[in-house]
């Protein structure tokens, strides 16, 4: 399981990759045929779609390597029970709005099927769809990185800052 997990997690690497990738070649491209006098009226509706899932695959990589801006003023006055208890309260409520995105994004992404981008025939499903896919791939981060947080005895786990992605 855990070298499925390990070729699941360079996947995802390689497709928040390709998505930003994407966004960057897309909207330059559509910048350089504007000037040109043939705009891609498409373009910015296929950024908006892949700017949806590169945001849930991109959150999902900085989690999981520990690359979130974290502000801990407060926090670091604490004793470091203190401190564990209140990390893994903030996990718990964290997932908990996870839970929510699924639970109320399957709707919504049902309900966008009959909607169409606006210069596509292409159902805006397929970006709301990145709302619960996207938080359930958060969630199992999440998850995983609750145990280790509960495991661990300050409350904190692996190093701060992970190895480069792109």
């Amino acid at each position: 399981m855990k070298k499925f997990y390990n070729c699941f997690v360079k996947a995802e690497e390689v497709v928040a990759c390709l998505l930003l990738a994407g966004i960057v070649g897309l909207m330059f491209l559509s910048a350089v045929l504007r000037k040109a006098g043939l705009p891609l009226n498409w373009a910015g509706d296929t950024s908006l779609l892949l700017f949806t899932w590169a945001c849930f695959f991109g959150a999902d990589l900085a989690i999981r390597e520990k690359s979130m801006v974290n502000v801990d003023m407060l926090l670091v006055k604490f004793p470091v029970k203190v401190q564990k208890i209140i990390r893994i309260a903030s996990h718990v409520l964290a997932m908990a709005l996870l839970i929510s995105f699924v639970y109320f994004g399957i709707p919504l992404c049902i309900d966008s099927v009959a909607r169409k981008f606006s210069n596509m025939n292409l159902s805006y499903s397929w970006a709301s769809a990145s709302v619960p896919a996207g938080s359930i791939l958060l969630l199992i981060t999440s998850v995983i990185n609750l145990f280790k947080m509960i495991k661990s005895e300050n409350g904190t786990y692996g190093v701060q800052g992970g190895s480069e992605v792109c």
